[in-house]
C-alpha cells in the first residue's frame, strides 16, 4: 500500500474525511489481493467497520494510517484464512513501496512465452483449452505453462519459495477461470506452496486498467454507510 504516506501534524476530525481519503486507496489494495470485486468488497467494508470501531476523534493522521494498515493486513489475512485455509501470513506484508503494481513490471523477466500465456490468459480472457490450441500444445501443457509464468510473476511480487511442481495446478487455474470470468473464486483447501501463484494472478488482474476501481453503486452504499458512522 504505497499511498499509506504520513502527514504528520495534521488529524482528522470525522469520519468522513478518513472515508474520502482511504476508500479508494483500500478497495484497491483489497482487489489487488483478492481478484475480485465480491471479495475486495467484503474485504474493504471489513476494514471501515475495523478502523470506525478503534478510532477515536480527533486523531492524528499518522495513528489513522497505521489502524488502516493494521486493519488491512487482518482483512487480506481473514480471507484467505476463511476461504482457503491458508493461516501461515503473520509475516504478511502488502505496503511494499517497491511491488510491482503495472503488467509490465510484474511480468519483467519471464519468457517470451510465458508473457505470451499471460497475455492470452488475462487480457484477451482465452481459456485454457483456447490457448492449447492456438499454441499447438496439450491442455496440460498449456495449464503448466500458465502455472509457470504465474510462478514467474509470484517472484516479482517478492513471494519466495514457489515450488517448481505445480502444486494444485488444477485449482489454481479453475481459480483464474473464474477472478478472469468476474466470479467469485470456489472455496478449497489451499495448499501453501500454492498460495503464491495465486497472488500472483489477483495481482495481474488488478493491473488490469479499471479492475481496481470501486463501482459508484458500492462507494454510495458505503458512504452512506460511513456517514452513519458504519
Amino acid at each position: 500500500m504505497a499511498h499509506l504516506a504520513v502527514v504528520r501534524g495534521l488529524t482528522y476530525t470525522s469520519f468522513g474525511q478518513v472515508y474520502n481519503r482511504w476508500i479508494v486507496v483500500i478497495y484497491g489494495t483489497a482487489f489487488r489481493w483478492t481478484g475480485n470485486r465480491v471479495d475486495a468488497e467484503d474485504a474493504t467494508s471489513w476494514i471501515f467497520h475495523r478502523v470506525a470501531g478503534n478510532l477515536k476523534l480527533p486523531e492524528l493522521v499518522q495513528v489513522v494510517d497505521d489502524l488502516v494498515l493494521d486493519a488491512s493486513i487482518d482483512a487480506i489475512a481473514h480471507h484467505w484464512s476463511a476461504r482457503y485455509g491458508v493461516d501461515r501470513l503473520r509475516g504478511l506484508s502488502i505496503d511494499t513501496p517497491q511491488a510491482p503494481t503495472t503488467l509490465d513490471s510484474l511480468v519483467d523477466g519471464l519468457t517470451a512465452e510465458m508473457r505470451l500465456v499471460l497475455v492470452l490468459r488475462f487480457l484477451r480472457r482465452r481459456s485454457v483449452a483456447e490457448i492449447a490450441a492456438q499454441l499447438g500444445v496439450s491442455h496440460r501443457t498449456a495449464r503448466s505453462q500458465l502455472v509457470d509464468a504465474l510462478a514467474g510473476v509470484a517472484s516479482n511480487i517478492g513471494l519466495r519459495p514457489v515450488t517448481p511442481d505445480h502444486p494444485q495446478a488444477a485449482e489454481v487455474s479453475c481459480f483464474v477461470e473464474e477472478i478472469v470470468g468476474r466470479r467469485r473464486p470456489t472455496r478449497f483447501d489451499l495448499a501453501p506452496e500454492a498460495w503464491p501463484s495465486m497472488i500472483a494472478a489477483c495481482h495481474i488482474q488488478a493491473a488490469i486498467p479499471g479492475n481496481t476501481l470501486p463501482s459508484r453503486a458500492y462507494v454510495r452504499d458505503l458512504e452512506d454507510r460511513a456517514t452513519r458512522g458504519l
